[in-house]
């Protein structure tokens, strides 16, 4: 049931309607304020009513139409054509993913983020995520954008300068995801101790953490590196909830015994991803909770068990 709306009895139908202001909007779509501010001042998208003062206030069909069009750009749909898509009555179920015939605005998206990164160009990098996070999601904007180049950029590191390429961009893209997370509202649901146990980029536990705030939850991140033990002492501060952690794909005795130690002593749930199919049995058995390389499944299971650990 969403809640904090407002009726605007203009006429005997609309006195029987809700209104809902846009800060409820953004929290109940995932979708922030900017971006549907960009939806109808670009595309038209959304009409939604104004106040007296110019305050946007919007119906449940309008939150209905934000689910759609989000639904639709999950799924690979650029925004240009889920508005086509919508008008037009086609935004079924059933709906390919990507139309061949012709490049999508996704591709180029992609290739202008690769000619910055090759040319090392980080204003370009900054207008192109400046662009693309006003009109899309920025979870979506990760998944089909930032992302792949990122993953793209790891696997490309025998090539000349690779190495120098990707640590250009984790910077840039590490930087830009703590901004986002920074800006986001804090929701009313569980704390949790976002932290690194490996020498790794932070990009995967800052794109977790910013999905976990989009449900509802309170992800607290920490940048760097933290070693079990230190993590142990954070523990008794009565605010924390769980702690999800990026551990070693091979962890090895010593950090097996100390994940171990922690989940056994803490007393609250440890999640863990980064680690290989054949270390999970491992971490099962000293009861970690393993998460799937799906980020965005991982915060859906991250949720659940925290909500139904609460109650």
């Amino acid at each position: 049931m969403i809640t904090g709306c407002r009726s605007m009895p203009n006429s005997a139908h609309e006195s029987q309607m809700a209104y809902y202001p846009i800060r409820i909007v953004a929290s109940e779509t995932g979708v922030n304020a900017i971006t549907l501010r960009a939806w109808e001042r670009r595309y038209g998208l959304i009409t939604p009513k104004r106040t007296a003062k110019g305050h946007r206030l919007y119906t449940e069909q309008d939150i209905q139409l934000i689910r759609k069009v989000v639904s639709l750009l999950n799924r690979g749909i650029p925004i240009s054509q889920a508005q086509a898509m919508i008008a037009n009555g086609e935004a079924t179920d059933d709906v390919p993913l990507r139309t061949p015939d012709r490049p999508s605005q996704w591709q180029h998206y992609r290739e202008d983020l690769n000619r910055a990164v090759q040319e090392f160009d980080d204003q370009a990098m900054a207008a192109l995520f400046n662009e693309v996070s006003q009109f899309f999601p920025i979870d979506v904007a990760l998944r089909f954008l930032f992302i792949p180049l990122y993953r793209h950029l790891q696997d490309s590191l025998t090539r000349p300068q690779g190495m120098a390429r990707l640590r250009f961009y984790a910077a840039f893209l590490q930087a830009r995801l703590a901004w986002r997370l920074s800006e986001q509202e804090s929701g009313d649901g569980p704390s949790v101790i976002i932290a690194n146990c490996t020498h790794d980029d932070d990009i995967d536990q800052l794109l977790l953490a910013i999905l976990l705030r989009q449900h509802g939850l309170n992800p607290v991140w920490f940048s760097g590196t933290l070693t079990p033990q230190q993590i142990s002492e954070l523990l008794p501060l009565p605010r924390w909830r769980a702690l999800v952690l990026h551990i070693r794909s091979d962890p090895g005795d010593m950090q097996y015994n100390q994940l171990e130690t922690l989940a056994r002593d803490g007393g609250l749930p440890v999640f863990v991803n980064g680690h290989s199919p054949a270390a999970q049995n491992t971490l099962l058995a000293r009861g970690l909770i393993c998460l799937q390389d799906d980020l965005h499944q991982a915060a859906l299971n991250i949720r659940d068990m925290l909500t139904g650990f609460d109650q």
